[in-house]
């Protein structure tokens, strides 16, 4: 805790603390999950509290401006690396960035266009069901790069806020792109979909409710399609950083958790895969369609 304290009073941690702060969080982290802790979450906070403002990542992550965790707007400054530009938040900010979880969430990204890039030749136009859709930074950059591909996207997100700042940023591309303001569990397509895909939903889910969207999602399917889902696995070494400093909690589940879930939801062991980003933080159950 005095080491933290000392972080704080000398405007956030330099590369060279990285290492260090991250086993003390770690330890904290440990101390606080014993029965009787010998020291308060509360002590934590009240050493961290100059910066928890939502000027910073951690602090905006705590303080949930939108009401919820990994709201459209902090996914989105994730994607685009963004720091504080006030000398004593920005070093918080750099530590934020360097931890493996956003590391994880940034490479979601490019494993989504990856995917959408290896079918968007394929002849017929491709019909994309982006579930969660958040920011739309992912659907931009791929309009972007391939402005004249035949795909387009549903976008279905329950949060009208995320709705209109995903609007605003792909408004170039709205020709092939429908929004959707609804709870995904009320939703019913007027169209089947050759992909699925939820970057970061399935995280908030617990089981029951992660097998029951896996069939109704599956459902809207086209033959031949796939349903992608991502979710953290159980190593993510930035657990306690996320729960501690941003009040961030998720269900993270292993490569075997999620082959289980998705037989518990019926889909057939030959068409299950569970693939994994470069730091195997974040998992991606791939459903296959016959």
């Amino acid at each position: 805790m005095e080491f933290i304290k000392k972080l704080v009073e000398k405007k956030g941690p330099e590369a060279s603390d990285y290492d260090a702060l991250h086993l003390e969080i770690e330890r904290i982290g440990s101390m606080l999950d014993q029965p009787s802790p010998a020291i308060l979450y509360g002590d934590l906070l009240d050493i961290i509290s100059p910066v928890l403002s939502v000027e910073t990542m951690q602090g905006f992550a705590f303080h949930k401006p939108h009401g919820y965790s990994g709201d459209y707007e902090i996914i989105d400054k994730i994607y685009r690396n963004w720091k504080s530009t006030q000398e004593d938040l920005r070093r918080w900010d750099e530590f934020f960035h360097a931890q493996q979880a956003p590391i994880a969430v940034r490479n979601r990204k490019r494993f989504f266009l990856d995917t959408l890039e290896s079918c968007k030749d394929d002849g017929d136009e491709l019909r994309v069901l982006n579930v969660g859709s958040g920011p739309g930074r992912d659907m931009l950059e791929f309009f972007q790069k391939y402005p004249d591909t035949d795909i387009s996207f549903d976008c279905v997100d329950y949060d009208k806020e995320s709705i209109a700042y995903a609007s605003e940023l792909c408004s170039t591309y709205l020709d092939r792109i429908r929004f959707f303001h609804k709870n995904v569990f009320r939703f019913t397509p007027d169209r089947k979909y050759d992909i699925i895909w939820s970057a970061g939903l399935f995280d908030y889910l617990d089981d029951r409710k992660f097998v029951y969207l896996l069939v109704k999602l599956r459902a809207y399917l086209a033959t031949g399609g796939r349903l992608i889902i991502g979710n953290f696995s159980n190593r993510n070494p930035t657990r306690k950083y996320m729960e501690l400093f941003g009040k961030w909690f998720l269900y993270h589940r292993s490569e075997q958790e999620l082959a289980a879930l998705a037989k518990a939801a019926g889909v057939p062991e030959e068409q299950v895969t569970v693939y994994c980003e470069p730091l195997g933080v974040n998992l991606f159950l791939h459903l296959g369609h016959a």
